[in-house]
C-alpha cells in the first residue's frame, strides 16, 4: 500500500460516511457497519479509487449518485450484486484484503474520503498484469539501450568522416549496418 491508514481512521471515516450519506442498498450499509465494528476485518479494508485488477472489491453507491447500488468482485468469479455473498466471503476469509470503492456526491473533493484513500501497488495486481507490466518495462529498457548503442555507432561514423579517415569510416559504417540488420556479420 502506498500509504497506511489506521483502523481508528477507517472507523472514524465510516462513521462519518454512514451519518452523512444514505446508501442505495440497506444491506450494503449493514456490510459497512459490520466492517466498521470488526477490527480484524477493518485492518484488511482499503479504500481505493482505482480497483481494477484487485483480488476482492466491494463497490457501494449512495442515493445521491447514479451508479449501481452494490457490486462485489472476487478474482476469477463473476461480478455479484448479492451483498449476502460478499458478507459471507468476508466472514469466511477475514485475513484477506478487501478493497472498497465508494461512490457519493462530491467524493472527488471530500477531504474525509481523501484522508483514508490508499493507492494500490503492483503487489496487489493480478500476477498476469504484473507480468505484462514487467514485460513492457523490459521492452522500454531494451529499446533505450539499443537506441544508445546505435547513437554510439553513428558517432563513430561521424568522427571518421570528420577526420577524413576512409578505412575507419568503412569499418564504422559496416558495424552500423550490421547493427541495423542490413548486413549479416561475416566470419573472419
Amino acid at each position: 500500500m502506498g500509504s497506511t491508514v489506521t483502523t481508528a481512521e477507517k472507523k472514524h471515516f465510516l462513521r462519518w460516511f454512514l451519518a452523512n450519506f444514505q446508501l442505495q442498498s440497506r444491506e450494503a450499509e449493514m456490510l459497512l457497519r459490520y466492517m466498521m465494528t470488526r477490527e480484524n476485518v477493518l485492518r484488511r479494508v482499503h479504500f481505493v479509487e482505482s480497483f481494477r485488477q484487485l483480488p476482492r472489491v466491494v463497490v457501494v453507491a449512495t442515493t445521491c449518485v447514479t451508479v449501481a447500488p452494490f457490486r462485489y468482485y472476487r478474482r476469477n468469479k463473476p461480478v455479484s450484486t448479492d451483498v449476502e455473498q460478499a458478507f459471507l466471503d468476508l466472514y469466511q476469509h477475514p485475513d484477506e484484503d478487501i478493497y472498497v470503492g465508494l461512490f457519493f456526491k462530491d467524493r472527488a473533493t471530500s477531504s474525509a474520503y481523501a484522508s483514508v484513500l490508499e493507492e494500490t501497488s503492483t503487489a496487489e495486481l493480478e500476477p498476469a498484469v504484473r507480468e505484462m507490466i514487467s514485460l513492457q518495462a523490459e521492452l522500454v529498457i531494451d529499446q533505450s539501450v539499443r537506441a544508445y548503442q546505435r547513437e554510439l555507432l553513428m558517432e563513430a561514423v561521424n568522427e571518421a568522416l570528420d577526420m577524413g579517415d576512409e578505412s575507419a569510416f568503412y569499418e564504422a559504417t559496416r558495424r552500423l549496418l550490421e547493427f541495423d540488420g542490413v548486413l549479416t556479420s561475416t566470419a573472419s
